[in-house]
């Protein structure tokens, strides 16, 4: 193997000139051919969550394919196992997320968790995944053919030569088995797979630097480098990358974006409300869940918007994403109305409200900050003072969850009392 490479190398500089016909014409079949209007779902372990923030395999698939108009969604989700996907109540499970998605080709990560029972849970992880594919080659999710399945070995664990850490040695071991073993079930099963186990070890050795943060989860260079793998193991086209790399960021910006608002809906932040135990709690007819989900119907309008834009993007050019198509917001009327017109509420000023109070002896209450002195200071639900006698306030005017058609507001403020008067000077956002 090493001669072969170096022979390459040797002989790159006289084959560049003819290395896009070339390889196409020489190459062997791809392990994946993807169709116009394809849609591909991610489904797995953290390898497969982490790829929906960095989006180079995303990016790249869409840069080979710039026509076809692909449509791409990450289901991936940290603790996911080939039979065991926690979710809320009522969250759906896999194969009716894979049927909402229309998906022709499922890109499955999975082997990581798994590995970690050892040799004693080999010969489960080897019955759980059959069944998988077994389950998921019955379906029609696009509602006409089988999915085109790929199968992706865990990556390995990359030792960081810290005693913080563990160096991943016995746990490279139990990896090394089960990628085997997937290999096995996926060769009997007729379903492509691709080893990352040994190109990420091979990977971890020639870097300059670590590609992940503890050793298994991968930092952004890291997902770059195995989009690589990933793209030359199911292409076999690496060199047809023939945009610059200032495009290619483009594109990978445009798919960020898209992946902002599918993560939004997918993986919304407070699914107890939307999908679990609170999500029937109903007032005058209306639940929770019925104001909520028509908040992720128009997630998914703005997601798919936003699909327009990664093609257009994707064949050189760009689109203006224009939201006018959006489902309706449900109008909610409140449970606990007020006394005043439309069931408004009478709210007290900062001092109004301490005039009300009854303080201990020997105590005073001082007005440090408010709302009417400091506008961002909305929704405050946590705060601590620091040891320079500053405020710290988490405000959360999305709460409990980012109103698609509203922009993102939640922050945590800083009130410096530079004089030491006992009133905050001023506001400035720590972060948001």
């Amino acid at each position: 193997m090493t001669y072969r490479f170096a022979v390459l190398k040797s002989l790159f500089v006289l084959a560049v000139v003819f290395s896009f016909s070339a390889n196409h014409a020489v190459s062997a079949e791809p392990l994946l051919q993807l169709k116009p209007n394809d849609h591909i779902s991610y489904i797995g372990n953290t390898t497969a969550d982490r790829m929906q923030h960095h989006v180079w395999l995303e990016t790249y698939i869409h840069t080979l394919h710039p026509e076809h108009k692909l449509v791409i969604r990450n289901l991936g989700f940290s603790g996911d196992e080939v039979k065991t996907r926690p979710r809320s109540a009522n969250f759906g499970g896999p194969d009716q997320w894979l049927t909402k998605n229309k998906t022709d080709v499922v890109l499955g990560f999975f082997g990581y968790n798994e590995a970690l029972h050892g040799e004693a849970g080999l010969a489960t992880f080897q019955k759980e995944c059959a069944a998988m594919l077994d389950g998921m080659l019955a379906q029609k999710y696009n509602g006409s053919s089988a999915p085109r399945i790929v199968m992706f070995s865990p990556i390995a664990h990359e030792n960081l030569n810290t005693p913080n850490l563990p160096d991943g040695s016995a746990n490279n071991k139990n990896l090394a088995a089960y990628t085997a073993a997937m290999q096995a079930i996926c060769k009997a099963k007729g379903v492509p797979f691709v080893d990352l186990f040994n190109p990420s070890k091979k990977l971890y050795a020639d870097a300059d630097k670590p590609l992940t943060m503890n050793g298994i989860h991968l930092l952004d260079h890291g997902n770059r480098a195995l989009a690589d793998v990933i793209i030359e193991s199911l292409f076999g086209e690496k060199s047809k990358f023939t945009i610059s790399e200032r495009k290619i960021l483009s594109l990978r910006e445009a798919v960020l974006e898209k992946n902002l608002h599918w993560f939004s809906r997918y993986r919304v932040v407070d699914g107890y409300n939307v999908f679990g135990g609170r999500s029937k709690l109903a007032w005058f007819g209306q639940s929770n869940a019925d104001v909520m989900m028509r908040e992720m119907e128009i997630f998914d309008v703005m997601t798919a918007n936003r699909d327009e834009r990664v093609w257009a993007v994707a064949e050189g050019s760009d689109l203006k994403v224009v939201d006018n198509n959006l489902p309706p917001e449900l109008e909610v009327k409140t449970n606990k109305p007020g006394e005043l017109k439309d069931g408004k509420h009478l709210y007290l000023g900062g001092k109004e409200a301490i005039d009300k109070m009854t303080v201990a002896a020997g105590m005073q209450v001082n007005l440090f900050a408010s709302e009417e002195m400091f506008p961002e200071l909305v929704n405050p639900v946590q705060m601590a003072v620091d040891t320079d006698g500053r405020l710290f306030a988490s405000v959360w005017p999305s709460y409990p969850h980012w109103n698609p058609t509203q922009p993102r507001r939640d922050r945590i403020l800083c009130f410096p009392d530079e004089n030491g008067d006992g009133v905050a000077d001023r506001c400035t956002i720590f972060a948001d």
